[in-house]
Order: C-alpha cells, then sequence, then structure tokens
C-alpha cells in the first residue's frame, strides 16, 4: 500500500514539474507587442545629448522594450529602473534642469519601478505587463519630445536673434546711407 501511495504522489509531485515548466516557457515564447506613438530625438537633439552617458544608455536598453517576451520584460526591469534613476540624477545639460523635463524623468522612473514591482507579484497577468511596458514607452517618447522642444525653442530663438541682429545692422547701414545722402545734398 505504502508502495502505491508514493509511486501516485511521485507522479503528481512530476505532473506538477511540467506544468511548471510549460507556463514558464509560455511566458518565454509571449512576446509583448507594445502600442504607442514612438518619438525619437531629432538630429539636433541627439547632438544635444550626445554627452549624456545615462541617457546614452537608457536609450540603448530601452529598445528591447518595444519587442520583449514577458519573462524578459520583467527580469529586466530592476536594471531598467536603475538606469532610470540614473538618468533622473545626472542631467547633464543645464536646459534641462527645468521642470518639466524633471517630471518626465519621474514619470518615467516611477513606471519602470512599478514594472520591478511586478516582478514580485506571482500571479501577474500578461495584460498587466503589456499595460506596464506601454507606459514606460510612452514616458520615453514624452521625455524626448520635451528634449526635441527645447532644443527646437533654442534654435527657434538664436535664428530670431540672428535675424533680429542682421535687420538691425540693416537700419543702421540704411539709417547711414540716407544720412549721408541727405548730406550731400545739402
Amino acid at each position: 500500500m505504502f508502495i502505491i501511495f508514493a509511486s501516485l504522489f511521485s507522479c503528481n509531485k512530476t505532473s506538477s514539474k511540467k506544468e511548471i515548466q510549460v507556463v514558464r516557457d509560455t511566458l518565454k515564447i509571449t512576446k509583448i507587442k507594445a502600442n504607442y506613438i514612438e518619438i525619437k530625438l531629432n538630429s539636433k537633439s541627439k547632438k544635444a545629448v550626445e554627452n549624456w552617458v545615462e541617457y546614452q544608455k537608457m536609450d540603448e536598453f530601452i529598445v528591447q522594450y518595444h519587442n520583449i517576451s514577458l519573462t524578459d520584460a520583467i527580469f529586466n526591469s530592476n536594471e531598467l529602473s536603475e538606469l532610470a534613476q540614473q538618468m533622473k540624477d545626472s542631467i547633464r545639460i543645464e536646459n534641462f534642469k527645468t521642470p518639466s523635463v524633471k517630471i518626465r524623468l519621474n514619470v518615467l522612473h516611477n513606471e519602470t519601478l512599478r514594472l520591478a514591482d511586478m516582478a514580485t507579484i506571482p500571479k501577474i497577468s500578461q495584460l498587466e505587463v503589456q499595460k506596464e511596458n506601454e507606459n514606460i514607452l510612452n514616458a520615453y517618447s514624452a521625455l524626448n519630445l520635451k528634449i526635441n522642444n527645447i532644443i527646437s525653442q533654442e534654435n527657434l530663438n538664436k535664428e530670431l536673434l540672428e535675424f533680429i541682429d542682421q535687420v538691425s545692422s540693416s537700419s543702421n547701414t540704411n539709417q547711414l546711407l540716407y544720412e549721408t545722402n541727405d548730406s550731400i545734398k545739402k
């Protein structure tokens, strides 16, 4: 009788191991396809952040989250949140030390922390991980959009000042010509 009970118990144990393995394999295979609008830095913005090492690391790392498995998304979430923290703490460009950029960095960091917390939840659904992944990518795109806007505004201000200088010098030249012509006539 003991032998029958032991063999039944060992069969059940093997069965549960197989179920766990199937669940793990399913998570590895299941890819998260993010549904979001990707905003990348324009060429002038890329040049502005080229020496911001922490941004560059985050930019390289976050690419994998565009199409990632559930397991990898959760497994890499701690590293992602650390990169977001480092980027938030290391703003290298003076014009980016504004509340609007800091808010976007905080939102990105909070979203990465939320994904990292999901790794501790035993029964997390694919939909919840997918939604959080989209939140992270949207937060990163919002940061890129803000950086693009700041750099565009800087360039616009620079061009405007150059134009004003040209018009000023042109006006001064015209004024001098007018005064010279006026004095010649007298």
